[in-house]
C-alpha cells in the first residue's frame, strides 16, 4: 500500500469499508457493532494496526503472488480510496486483476478489468473440518468476508471477484465470487441507514449481546437501581437455572474425573482393541518471567524518592468488572 498507514485509518474513519459490514449484520467475530460505531465516532482507536492486522497485510503479497503462480492471472496494486457515488461506502482495495492481453489493471485511478482480488490468511483450526471455507474453486467463504467483496464489487462495478486465501500456511485456495447486484443493494441500504442512524446521530447501536453490553456499560451507577419488567425476571429465573444445571454437571464431570484418573496412571496414551481413545501427556513447557521478582530486584538498591518516583510511574488504576451476583432466592 502506498498511503501511508495514518492516512489509511484516516480514511476509515470516513465511511464504512468492507470488512465493516459483516461488523453491522452480526457475522462478525471480531468486533461488535458498538465497538465499530466508536471507531467511526472517534471514541476508540481503529484496531487496523494490530499484530494480526499487519500480517495479514505483509503477507498479501505473497498470497497475490501465489495467485497468479496457481491461475495465471496477473495482479496490480490499487491504492486510491474507493467512495460509493451515493451510498457511505469506501475501501482500499487489495489488488485488481489485469485483464488477459493487456498491460495494465487501471490507469489513472480508472478502473479497465472486471476482476478484483482480495487476499487472507486463515489459521488452520478456523479452515478446520466444521469451517465455513470450502474447497478450493468453491464460492463457500464465511459470510463477513462475502459482504466485503460484494462491497468492493458495488464500489468497482467489477462482475468477478476472487478471494485468495493462505490456509494454515500450508495451502492457498482460490475461491471465484459472481457479481450479485441484489447483495450489493441491501447492503448499500444497510450501510446507509446505519450510518445515518448511529454515526451521524451519534447515537451507539443498541446491545444484542452480553459482550456488547459490557462494552457499553463498563461500570455501574451507584444506588441506581432497575425495576424489572416480567421478561427481564422470567430470564434471570433462566439464568438461574443454566447455572445450576452447570454446577450439577461440573460435580458429575469431576465425580467421574476422580474415578478416572487414578485408573490412568502414568499412561501416555489409552487405547482399546487397537482403537486410540484419548491421551493424557503434559503440554509444552514455557518459559515465564517473574516480573514482580525482576521489579523488586530492580527497585531494591534505589534511593527512597528514585523508588517513589518508579513505583508512582508503574501503577494505575485498574476498573474491577462488573458482576451479576443473582439473589438467593433466585438461586434456590
Amino acid at each position: 500500500m502506498n498511503i501511508s498507514r495514518e492516512q489509511f485509518l484516516a480514511d476509515r474513519r470516513t465511511c464504512l469499508g468492507g470488512s465493516d459490514i459483516g461488523v453491522i449484520v452480526g457475522v462478525c467475530r471480531w468486533k461488535t457493532p458498538y465497538q465499530l460505531w466508536e471507531e467511526k465516532t472517534g471514541r476508540r482507536v481503529d484496531d487496523a494496526d494490530s499484530l494480526p492486522m499487519r500480517f495479514g497485510t505483509h503477507a498479501e503479497s505473497f498470497v497475490a503472488s501465489e495467485y497468479t503462480r496457481l491461475t495465471g492471472r496477473r495482479v496490480e496494486r490499487f491504492t486510491p480510496m474507493l467512495r460509493h457515488p451515493t451510498g457511505p461506502l469506501g475501501g482500499h482495495l487489495d489488488r485488481l486483476v489485469i485483464p488477459e492481453g493487456k498491460s495494465r489493471a487501471a490507469v489513472r485511478g480508472r478502473i479497465l478489468t472486471d476482476r478484483g482480488l482480495e487476499c487472507k490468511t486463515v489459521g488452520a483450526f478456523a479452515a478446520g473440518r466444521d469451517s465455513e471455507w470450502g474447497p478450493d474453486g468453491s464460492d463457500q467463504i464465511p459470510e463477513s468476508y462475502l459482504l466485503q467483496c460484494a462491497t468492493y464489487q458495488a464500489l468497482t462495478q467489477c462482475a468477478h471477484w476472487d478471494l485468495a486465501a493462505l490456509i494454515g500456511n500450508a495451502e492457498v485456495r482460490v475461491f471465484p465470487l459472481r457479481r450479485d447486484e441484489d447483495l450489493e443493494q441491501g447492503i448499500l441500504e444497510i450501510a446507509a441507514k446505519w450510518w445515518t442512524d448511529h454515526v451521524l446521530a451519534d447515537v451507539p447501536p443498541d446491545p444484542v449481546t452480553e459482550a456488547e453490553a459490557r462494552q457499553r456499560w463498563r461500570a455501574h451507577q451507584p444506588g441506581k437501581t432497575l425495576e424489572a419488567d416480567p421478561t427481564t425476571v422470567a430470564l434471570l429465573k433462566a439464568l438461574a437455572t443454566a447455572k445450576a444445571k452447570v454446577k450439577a454437571a461440573e460435580a458429575e464431570e469431576q465425580g467421574v474425573k476422580d474415578q478416572l484418573m487414578p485408573r490412568l496412571a502414568d499412561a501416555d496414551s489409552i487405547v482399546f482393541q487397537g482403537a486410540n481413545l484419548a491421551s493424557y501427556r503434559a503440554n509444552k513447557d514455557s518459559i515465564r518471567i517473574d516480573w514482580p521478582g525482576l521489579g523488586q530486584r530492580l527497585i531494591e538498591d534505589l534511593d527512597d524518592d528514585t523508588r517513589a518516583a518508579w513505583l508512582a510511574d508503574f501503577t494505575k488504576n485498574v476498573p474491577g468488572p462488573r458482576v451479576l451476583r443473582l439473589a438467593k432466592t433466585l438461586e434456590n
